[in-house]
């Protein structure tokens, strides 16, 4: 122990209980380190002074999210999934319902399938199911691969991104456009709350700590001292601890050298609608900067200009000017399992979520936008370039490949696999309104892999229609206002009008939205 500390983390003053004459102990020498000593101005959350700021906070009502975050306090699994574990921290303490199992007795994988492309190695969600579902870092990928995060660490935009995609609703500031005052009053008000949560990106150089940018939840703050509560989730290197407030804003507002943005805060509170049961954009693909750029702003260009007559003039335009396929950006959602039932029954969980998906695909596909699109594309002599079609077998064959691998006990990242092509069992699966298929091959040790996959009234899984269809209706109406044939313009608007649609649907496109919006303020 260190002479003059309280405790081997506080900068204030140590007694050794024990022996408090004893000098400095030998030890042997150990690969490694230990936690670190926590400098001033931090003061230990556990030390004499620490508990005392905490009862006085207490007694003034700004600790009234701690006690929901302490109950879901975990340490970050990787020493770069400091934003992960942030996230997974809040989303637990607002009892935000993941609706995917995480550990049981059963293994299943949740994964994006698009009609073209394999691009199951970047998004693979694997997690155990059984009756528990519950946030854990392994789940938290569908805006960057786990093992990119794992080396790179995570940005400010992202884990933005990622809250929005798990059903919560995030608020993102960045310190350049903030002040102190502001950051002090959310603060404030978060920490007087149960329902709302901080969490801080900062970079720890500016409190005296070791290392750079970090993420981590703002537990509680002291009003008359002006101190808030850092809840480090780097649990093996600092303990929770209280830094004065205007010293924390310091260190938010700075640059991340990665993006060349300002760090910032995100305030995280729980949503009332459910995040998406069918479809999901995606920032994972290389090219998803320049898509969202043209959804964003080069859409409107290309509608304006275009010499417009008809409706399907503006689907020729818009596809011919799409960068890279649109089904790499917008995926549908399948579920990867392993099964010991070869009947192919499927659980209550999994038929619920199969007949939400099936009801979903339905009402898209009663859409007038739908019908229009497609009778357009079987119109058409050749496919347009960002659009493409594979079978069924050959969209799922990756995934299975994977998913076997996975059960084996290794991550498979190959993009091709010569197993897949055996992948040609299918169980077609039917209970009240939910329709699927089970694509499934032996060959696992304890078990086959299983692929559930929704298919609509025809039978027919999601295409590339469906994926093109429920990205026009995501769009804002502002979109098409650029249309300058009148006529044209209004049988546009009316067919992308987001208040007709279906209940289901239209839940799905707005969560679409949300996540387009995330992504356009994007810091990459």
């Amino acid at each position: 122990m260190i002479p003059g500390k309280c405790c081997a983390t506080c900068a204030h003053h140590y007694i050794d209980p024990i022996n408090p004459r004893a000098p400095r102990a030998a030890m042997a020498a150990v690969a490694g380190l230990y936690r670190r000593v926590l400098p001033l101005p931090g003061i230990d959350f556990t030390c004499r002074e620490g508990k005392e700021i905490f009862r006085e906070a207490l007694e003034d009502g700004t600790m009234e999210g701690f006690f929901k975050l302490i109950a879901h306090f975990q340490t970050q699994a990787e020493p770069a999934f400091c934003g992960l574990a942030s996230l997974s921290m809040v989303l637990n303490s607002l009892s935000i319902d993941p609706g995917r199992k995480w550990k049981g007795t059963q293994f299943v994988l949740s994964f994006f399938a698009t009609s073209i492309d394999i691009f199951l190695s970047s998004t693979l969600q694997a997690f155990f199911a059984g009756p528990w579902r519950w946030f854990d870092e392994s789940m938290l990928d569908c805006c960057e691969p786990l093992e990119k995060v794992k080396t790179d660490g995570i940005s400010f935009a992202k884990v933005t991104c990622l809250g929005e995609c798990s059903g919560a609703r995030v608020e993102a500031v960045r310190a350049s456009e903030s002040s102190l005052e502001d950051f002090r009053s959310v603060v404030k008000k978060c920490c007087s709350s149960e329902d709302e949560h901080l969490i801080a990106s900062y970079n720890r150089q500016l409190l005296k700590q070791t290392g750079t940018g970090h993420f981590s939840p703002i537990g509680g703050y002291h009003e008359r001292r002006d101190m808030a509560l850092i809840l480090d989730v780097a649990r093996f290197k600092y303990p929770p601890h209280w830094v004065p407030l205007n010293v924390l804003w310091d260190a938010v507002n700075t640059v991340d050298v990665s993006t060349g943005k300002s760090r910032g805060f995100m305030v995280v509170t729980k949503r009332s609608e459910p995040p998406s049961l069918l479809f999901t954009s995606s920032c994972k693909v290389e090219n998803w900067r320049d898509v969202s750029r043209f959804l964003s702003q080069e859409l409107r260009v290309v509608v304006r200009n275009g010499k417009m007559t008809s409706v399907e003039d503006v689907f020729s335009a818009i596809l011919e000017t799409f960068p890279g396929k649109v089904t790499g950006f917008v995926k549908w959602i399948v579920e990867v399992r392993r099964s010991n039932d070869e009947s192919g029954k499927l659980d209550n969980d999994e038929m619920q979520r199969l007949t939400l998906k099936t009801n979903v695909l339905n009402q898209l596909r009663s859409t007038d936008m739908y019908k229009r699109l497609a009778g357009w594309l079987k119109s058409t002599p050749s496919c347009p370039c960002a659009l493409s079609e594979k079978s069924l077998t050959d969209e799922v064959g990756e995934a299975s490949c994977q998913g076997k691998s996975l059960l084996c006990g290794g991550l498979h990242k190959s993009k091709s696999c010569a197993s897949c092509v055996s992948c040609k069992r299918m169980t077609r699966t039917t209970d009240g309104q939910g329709a699927g298929v089970l694509i499934g091959d032996g060959g696992v040790k304890d078990g086959n892999v299983q692929v559930i996959v929704p298919t609509g009234s025809c039978e027919l899984h999601p295409t590339p229609v469906d994926v093109v269809t429920v990205l026009l209706l995501a769009q804002p109406s502002e979109t098409w206002s650029e249309i300058p044939n009148s006529e044209v313009r209004l049988e546009f608007v009316n067919l992308g009008a987001t208040d007709k649609l279906p209940d289901l649907l239209q839940l799905e496109v707005v969560h679409l939205q949300r996540q387009l919006r995330v992504l356009n303020c994007s810091d990459e």
